[in-house]
């Protein structure tokens, strides 16, 4: 396709108009002096101490409805006021399709035990502003974050603009050049279950939106029945709670967990193992999720991290209950247990427990675990069950990917790669929205001031465990909507990327790129030199630090597709032509 640009009218100057053609040509950019404003990939952390470099331009690809976030930073040694507007021209794909953030810094004072970090200002929220806006910048570096968005069926090529920065007395006009690939997705497939504090949220469905848009469902909705003593439940009012996040005209979630925790139901009966009430319960929900089409959506996850035998049992007993109360209605909820399968004892606390394997429909395992556990998932897997898994903070934090703010943009973004590489069908997190008191999670800590989110009993702290995004209103920041979603962060726009990479994987696989391409391109990005056994394996994947490896694995795999693309269309009309040229044996004789 023609590439779409309108220059016409655009102010941006002769130099920055050639810098513009440049890119388009895909000829080299002639670097500008080192200068108080320039760009950066979206995984660039700018600190108040970093310098700035000479790229002043943006220039990216990207799928059908991809997000592309980019980084404009900023250095003065005085505050300074600073605008970014869309110059005269600018494609309206692009105007009307990015946002504007502006980067805040934590104060982090005690910083994540074992991580290696030092205290000081890191950056992590990302502030909606509006394009056009005067915004106040810091008397030393910091940054923006310029969001772009494909809407899903946009038609491939080269849609071009300009962003005209002014800062202080400094103007600057950054060219910018979006490449649409010519594939897409309509939602990421990635299955998340990410668990949120529902009561801190003031517009659950609107936080519930805006993290669905990153790939990370939460993995309850926020609605939940009040059964009676005989676990009947109130049928009318429990499915109308539900149709805003799980009818395919609402929020359409992938995952919805079955309200069976501590809090839900409050009986005595709720965690007794074929108890005729809880039967009765159990039952309940279920049809209310027959009823309705969405019980593909429902997991069982009433017990977390079974640590002894007799726990195992219980939980084993809780899903022969949970799959006896589904088959009532017609179907099999999956149930979940985070533990993981070991068909051989491993020491005094891990028992062997292949008693389970038939009841357990997700094992969910520790990332800790997991490549101890790899033969055994795999055996599984074949059987038809999923495989999860999931990460929390540890003494290994160094070298395991997390969510812990001190650490590199690569722990977010390396997730979708490591699920590719290691065919993992969920992951689950303990939470996005911790913002409680650190030990106990009670009450309200002020993320935005103090970012530890948790506090061990022996005093090792993480800063941002369970805690990915901040609260949507926040007046002392300008955030004056008290309906407004939760604020996104860095860590969670590396993790939607890492995502969308994992999307980039599957789709080659499915235009038929070979394994052993994409295997070889995952390998630049995260490889595990050890043998793969069975035991206790506490050795984890080596993966890259820095975003320039993503950005060229990605930009392979999108080569790939567009390959494999072109190869079958040429094979489709090779096809159509040699049958058209065919002579007929119609009416012939």
């Amino acid at each position: 396709m023609k590439p779409y640009t309108r220059l016409v009218g655009w102010k941006g100057g002769a130099a920055t108009i050639a810098a513009l053609a440049a890119i388009g040509l895909g000829l080299a950019v002639v670097p500008v002096a080192r200068a108080s404003v320039w760009t950066a990939s979206g995984e660039t952390r700018v600190f108040p101490s970093t310098a700035p470099t000479t790229s002043q331009t943006i220039a990216m690809t990207a799928a059908g409805n991809e997000y592309v976030g980019k980084i404009i930073g900023l250095h003065a040694s005085v505050a300074r006021h600073v605008t970014v507007t869309w110059a005269d021209g600018s494609d309206p794909l692009l105007t009307a399709n990015t946002v504007l953030d502006q980067v805040a810094f934590v104060h982090i004072k005690r910083v994540t035990t074992y991580s290696g970090a030092k205290p000081g200002l890191y950056p992590d929220p990302l502030l909606p502003r509006h394009f056009g806006q005067l915004l106040n910048a810091p008397a030393h570096s910091s940054s923006l974050y310029v969001l772009f968005h494909v809407p899903y069926g946009t038609p491939a090529g080269t849609y071009s603009g300009g962003l005209h920065v002014v800062y202080g007395t400094e103007t600057v006009d950054i060219p910018v050049s979006l490449q649409v690939w010519d594939f897409g997705w309509s939602r990421l497939s990635v299955r998340t279950g990410f668990m949120v504090k529902m009561p801190t949220l003031p517009n659950p469905l609107a936080t519930y939106t805006m993290l669905e848009q990153h790939g990370v469902s939460p993995i309850m909705p926020h609605a939940a029945p009040r059964p009676q003593s005989n676990g009947e439940i109130n049928v009318a009012g429990y499915t109308s709670a539900l149709r805003p996040y799980l009818d395919a005209s609402g929020l359409d979630m992938p995952t919805a967990r079955l309200p069976w925790l501590s809090w839900c139901p409050d009986f005595s009966w709720r965690f007794a193992a074929g108890n005729s009430k809880l039967l009765n319960y159990l039952t309940n929900v279920c049809r209310v999720y027959k009823d309705n089409g969405w019980q593909s959506k429902l997991v069982a996850f009433p017990v977390d991290e079974p640590t002894s035998r007799t726990a195992e049992l219980k939980a084993q007993a809780l899903a022969v209950t949970a799959h006896r109360a589904s088959a009532r209605v017609g179907f099999r909820v999956k149930f979940m247990l985070t533990d993981d399968p070991r068909p051989t004892t491993l020491g005094p606390l891990l028992p062997a427990n292949k008693e389970l394997y038939n009841d357990v429909d997700i094992w969910c395992t520790r990332y800790y675990y997991f490549f101890g556990r790899v033969p055994v998932l795999r055996a599984l897997q074949r059987k038809g069950k999923e495989v999860w898994w999931y990460p929390y903070y540890n003494s290994s934090v160094r070298q395991m990917p997390n969510f812990v703010i001190e650490k590199s943009l690569a722990d977010e973004r390396v997730w979708g790669w490591l699920m590719y590489q290691w065919n993992v069908d969920g992951m689950l997190y303990w939470g996005v929205n911790r913002w409680g008191n650190a030990r106990t999670g009670a009450g309200y800590r002020d993320p935005y001031k103090n970012p530890l989110s948790f506090e061990w009993p022996d005093g090792r702290v993480a800063n941002g465990e369970a805690s990915l995004i901040y609260p949507g209103y926040y007046p002392r920041y300008g955030l004056n909507d008290k309906s407004a979603p939760a604020v996104s962060s860095l860590r969670l726009e590396a993790l939607r990327d890492g995502f969308q990479d994992l999307e980039y994987c599957r789709i080659a696989a499915a235009k038929g790129v070979s394994a052993t391409q994409i295997h070889a391109i995952v390998k630049g990005v995260t490889t595990y030199p050890y043998p793969i056994k069975y035991g206790h394996i506490f050795k984890f994947p080596l993966y890259a630090k820095s975003p320039s490896v993503y950005l060229s694995a990605r930009a392979k795999l999108a080569q790939a597709i567009e390959a494999a693309i072109a190869a079958q269309t040429a094979a489709g009309d090779t096809v159509q032509a040699a049958s058209s040229e065919a002579p007929s044996t119609q009416g012939g004789s």
